[in-house]
């Protein structure tokens, strides 16, 4: 006679049913049980393991996708078991951030939205004989996300403010700063750090950002219009759509930076690294890019008419 527990028995010690334990054998996550005489499954100790780790696993957040994966990796190495769970566990944590961030900005935004209301259609106990509303419901609110938004842009000339007043004051660390949509028309920037901020819809229109550094930076929908970005380092950005026209750029590291829809019409790119850039569908009408190195640069379906290319591609 075969040894070991039956499937009832194992999903009373796991708390689980025995439905689930056979969904693990499906999925590969647990291994085909033994069969006795009479045909009925019988668990191994291994199985009973298995379990185990499925179940701390699952502790930790992880899908059971990521628990097989993990299964895997210590079948063959524990080191890359114990990375493969670390990055994991990064992963989970980033998306709960996320997450909070998002819910935070959605609060903020609720109860902008909720004061404004308060204003226009004060509570009964606080009208007085003037507060009077005569619109519609749908003009209330019309109404509201007029003066909402303009409530936001002008907190994000403050924040743009802010920013150059701790910039005169002897700053240059603003690594991973949100400035979406922030007003920097002609704003100097040299030789600050801006990796991995978020500049989306951000005005920068003849902005001085010499050897400023926005490695990984997000700049998508950004207007650039005659910036200097001379020998700035972009290197891995995303500049997607983001308007460069007359934009200076010479020396400037763009290695691995996606300029996808981007335009860049007479813009000055002498020397610039260009290598796996992505280009696709980008505007480059007139523009120099005289030693600019393009290897393995995509320029796919990108306007290059009238461009000077005498490159090191």
């Amino acid at each position: 006679m075969k040894s070991g527990i039956f499937i009832g028995k194992l999903a009373e010690q796991f708390g689980i049913s025995t439905q689930a334990i056979r969904y693990y054998e499906r999925i590969g996550l647990l291994p085909p049980p033994n069969r006795n005489e009479k045909g009925y499954r019988i668990y191994s100790q291994e199985a009973v393991q298995r379990l185990f780790f499925i179940r701390t696993a699952q502790n930790f957040g992880l899908s059971l996708q990521e628990i097989k994966e993990l299964i895997q990796l210590d079948l063959d190495d524990n080191l890359a078991a114990y990375q493969g769970f670390r990055n994991m566990l990064q992963n989970h944590l980033n998306e709960i951030e996320d997450k909070i961030n998002k819910l935070s900005k959605d609060r903020q935004s609720l109860g902008l939205k909720l004061e404004q209301l308060n204003s226009l259609v004060p509570e009964p106990d606080q009208r007085s004989s003037t507060d009077t509303y005569s619109g519609s419901l749908l003009e209330l609110m019309q109404e509201i996300e007029s003066l909402c938004a303009a409530s936001e842009d002008m907190n994000k000339i403050h924040q743009g403010d802010e920013l150059l007043e701790m910039y005169n004051n002897g700053q240059r660390n603003f690594q991973g700063i949100e400035l979406i949509g922030a007003k920097l028309n002609g704003a100097i920037l040299n030789g600050a750090d801006l990796s991995q901020s978020e500049l989306m819809l951000a005005s920068l229109n003849e902005a001085c950002l010499e050897q400023t550094r926005l490695q990984e930076a997000y700049l998508s929908g950004a207007d650039m219009v005659g910036a200097y970005l001379n020998s700035a380092d972009l290197a891995g950005a995303t500049l997607i759509g983001v308007d460069l026209t007359d934009a200076n750029l010479t020396e400037a590291n763009l290695i691995k930076c996606n300029l996808g829809g981007a335009c860049l019409r007479n813009a000055n790119l002498r020397g610039a690294n260009l290598s796996e850039a992505v280009l696709i569908g980008a505007d480059l009408q007139g523009a120099d890019l005289t030693d600019a190195i393009t290897v393995g640069t995509n320029f796919y379906q990108a306007n290059l008419e009238g461009a000077i290319i005498d490159s090191n591609g």
